[in-house]
């Protein structure tokens, strides 16, 4: 009896237990599956569309695709040929499957990738003439520097101080008492003129086509000196003896007008023929306490020269150059050369306009002989020069 109602016993609870498991696994299961997304990350929340569906068992959460915008298409060039003349190949990248955006082009590097630095080119051996640039030192890389020049329809002024020096001055005029040439005088040693003297010269210029031009010049020389000669001489048949005060006055008026042609132009030098006439006003007066004898004339001469101007360099906002000239003087018994070398800085100003400062050295040597009518000048000295191109 006791061990049957043992056996019921147990069955009994069997029963009962078995249903508290089963109720048990069932509130587990809906507990989980009531808020399946709170297991999970949100696309919103991770930047660059990830999804955290690893975690999530829930089949109804889909991963978030991010689309890129359309690119610009991209064009690179690879150089096949000599640099003006460039091909373009381009390839044409379609998207994968399941996007929307238009395909964009990506070409591939050139040959030459990645970029190798340039050196600059090697400069000019030797002095030439015409030689681009000279090796006085370094210019841009690939950019000679451009000599300024006037052009086609401007116009030129400019000042010139010259510190003349005499060097061997003389004049003869007139005769002696037995008719034969007169004294020989040197005009700072005899007559008394100072050895320096500060000459100016004004220029203009006309360019009247790109390779003609016309030029006018004036040049002032005037001298005014009181000395004591120490021999007597004869000047203008007269006789003016030693020891009296002498008042010597030399004026010589030079106007020139000359025609240019410049038959050599390139950007880093010019090159002119020109050729003229010059008008010269000459007159020497000497004068003491007694009397007073002038040698009043005037002559023309014809005049050809040659002009060269090249670049140097580039020089502190401006451009450096050379400036050299040189021209014959002839006619009515006279003969002479007229030298000029200087160097020049320009520089630039608005609308094609510039100004240049120049300073070197000027010879004149002009020179006649006849037996009573002979005259040698010969000056030389340091020059400077303030010019504007307009």
């Amino acid at each position: 009896m006791t061990s049957s109602q043992d056996i019921r016993s147990r069955r009994e609870g069997m029963v009962i237990i078995k249903p508290l498991k089963v109720l048990v696994c069932l509130a587990i299961i809906l507990t989980f599956a009531s808020d399946p997304a709170g297991w999970g990350y949100s696309s919103s929340d991770v930047s660059g569309g990830i999804q955290g569906d690893a975690l999530s068992a829930d089949p109804a959460v889909q991963p978030s695709r991010q689309y890129r915008s359309p690119a610009k298409p991209v064009v690179r060039s690879e150089s096949t040929q000599p640099a003006v003349h460039r091909s373009v190949r381009t390839q044409t990248v379609q998207a994968p499957p399941g996007y929307s955006s238009p395909p964009y082009a990506v070409a591939p590097p050139p040959l030459n990738y990645p970029p190798q630095p340039q050196s600059c080119p090697p400069g000019p051996q030797g002095f030439g003439l015409f030689q681009q640039g000279v090796p006085f030192g370094p210019t841009s890389c690939g950019i000679p520097p451009y000599l300024p020049r006037i052009g086609c329809k401007q116009f030129q002024v400019d000042a010139k101080l010259w510190y003349a020096r005499f060097n061997s001055n003389t004049v003869i005029f007139g005769t002696d008492l037995a008719g034969g040439p007169g004294t020989e005088l040197d005009l700072n040693r005899d007559l008394g003129l100072r050895n320096n003297q500060y000459i100016a010269e004004y220029e203009g210029r006309c360019q009247i086509r790109p390779n003609w031009g016309i030029e006018f010049s004036f040049m002032p020389i005037q001298f005014r000196d009181n000395s004591t000669p120490q021999n007597g001489f004869f000047f203008g048949n007269a006789f003016f003896p030693a020891f009296v005060p002498l008042l010597t006055q030399w004026d010589r008026f030079i106007y020139r007008w000359d025609v240019i042609y410049s038959w050599f132009q390139a950007p880093h030098a010019v090159s002119s023929i020109f050729a003229g006439y010059s008008l010269y006003d000459d007159k020497l007066t000497v004068s003491d306490t007694i009397q007073s004898r002038s040698r009043s004339k005037g002559f023309g001469l014809a005049y050809a020269g040659l002009s060269i101007e090249r670049v140097i360099r580039d020089f502190c906002g401006g451009t450096a150059s050379c400036n050299c000239k040189a021209s014959v003087q002839f006619l009515d018994g006279y003969f002479g050369w007229d030298g000029y070398a200087a160097g020049r800085l320009a520089v630039p100003m608005q609308g094609g306009r510039f100004g240049y400062l120049e300073a070197g050295w000027r010879w004149i040597v002009l020179e006649r002989k006849y037996p009573s009518d002979a005259d040698k000048t010969s000056l030389d000295g340091a020059i400077a020069t303030v010019g504007l191109v307009f």
